[in-house]
């Protein structure tokens, strides 16, 4: 019933040849690989190599599908990448931003006017972030062909794209060109929900399983987006902290839509997790009414009324809840790991960059509850 794309563990799905580049062991024989796998190739196809040094060495060229799949899986390769644009290493606007994006580049609660977002260009590039959801538009142009499908762990027949919504609008925040905190980064779907949203614990742990395998396959700066909750489960926290504690692969999880200590629900609870609660940036940043709260919560972002992707294209919804605000906390951990804030270190950045102190009333309505506001800068 379930299905994986062995493709994705190249980073690319491919019809036919693609330009990349694959190093080396310095101890294998550049001279060997190449006549094993492109003997058979004309001499002007681009293909070529690359010494510097002692220890570095590389081929590069347009290679056919099945000399990647073949070379990916050559304990002689130590890395591949597609060839990559270099770009300006600066800081960008993006004028007439979404309401949660902008609140990201500013340490003071919007007024009215206030619609630019500022954020460096490397926006994520080169971060896998694997989502569990219900799935996601791939086909939706929002998403400039940055989404992957790797796993389908929904009760039911393995579905493509995204039947009911939810994953893509977390996608949108995450990801995508306008409303995406990590505009550059690559998007992998992997379906835990089915088309009415419904998720059990047994699949998210298959997937887990699955996409922590990838990733350390991979060697990629990766992250995981769980934007589900249940009630606290000792066995789903135990997992989750062994994702964090041994793989030192960030997870991000929502904080909660029901009003009460996030410490009771789960992956909210698990140790080491990156927990989001919501705020209404439209109100001074006040919390939203149904967000959980407590000593849990790392940190709040925007989560009522949060522009993002619809499954229509080029069409934008409007979504609330911690499952949106955890999107955006996702795709500011794939921004810093971006700037080279690498695993764990990321999180950290988040953590000591939100801004403290503006959520109004705080104290005396979430006690216990950290007073702190993403920021990306």
């Amino acid at each position: 019933m379930h299905s994986f794309i062995t493709t994705a563990l190249l980073g690319s799905s491919l019809a036919s040849a693609a330009k990349f580049i694959a190093q080396v062991s310095d101890t294998a024989a550049v001279s060997e690989i190449l006549s094993q796998n492109f003997e058979q190739m004309d001499q002007n196809s681009g293909i070529g190599a690359i010494t510097l040094g002692k220890s570095f060495q590389a081929i590069y060229g347009d290679f056919p599908e099945s000399i990647l799949e073949t070379m990916y899986y050559d304990g002689r390769i130590v890395a591949m990448s597609m060839d990559r644009a270099l770009t300006p290493a600066e800081y960008v606007v993006q004028a007439n931003a979404p309401s949660h994006l902008v609140r990201l580049s500013q340490k003071a609660p919007l007024l009215k006017g206030d619609t630019t977002f500022v954020y460096h260009s490397n926006a994520g590039i080169g971060v896998d972030v694997y989502l569990l959801d219900t799935g996601i538009d791939a086909k939706n142009p929002a998403f400039e062909n940055r989404v992957q499908k790797v796993g389908d762990y929904a009760d039911g027949p393995v579905t493509q794209g995204d039947p009911h919504g939810h994953g893509t609008a977390v996608a949108g925040v995450i990801g995508s060109a306008q409303f995406g905190v990590a505009k550059k980064c690559n998007l992998f779907d992997v379906r835990i929900a089915d088309p009415e949203g419904n998720a059990n614990l047994i699949g998210t742990l298959r997937a887990l399983e699955h996409v922590s395998k990838l990733a350390t396959v991979t060697r990629r700066p990766s992250l995981i987006v769980i934007p589900y909750t249940m009630a606290k489960n000792v066995i789903l926290n135990a997992a989750i902290e062994a994702i964090v504690r041994d793989l030192a692969i960030p997870v991000i999880a929502a904080g909660g839509n029901t009003n009460q200590n996030a410490c009771n629900v789960s992956p909210a609870s698990a140790y080491g997790v990156l927990t989001i609660g919501s705020i209404d940036v439209s109100k001074n940043d006040e919390a939203a009414p149904f967000t959980n709260y407590g000593e849990c919560v790392d940190a709040f972002g925007a989560g009522v009324d949060v522009s993002s992707v619809g499954l229509d294209a080029y069409s934008e919804i409007q979504k609330s809840g911690t499952s949106m605000s955890a999107g955006i906390a996702s795709g500011l951990v794939a921004y810093f790991m971006s700037l080279g804030f690498h695993g764990m270190k990321a999180v950290n950045r988040v953590k000591t960059l939100s801004a403290s102190g503006v959520i109004p009333n705080m104290a005396k309505q979430l006690p216990s509850t950290r007073n702190s506001v993403l920021q990306n800068m």
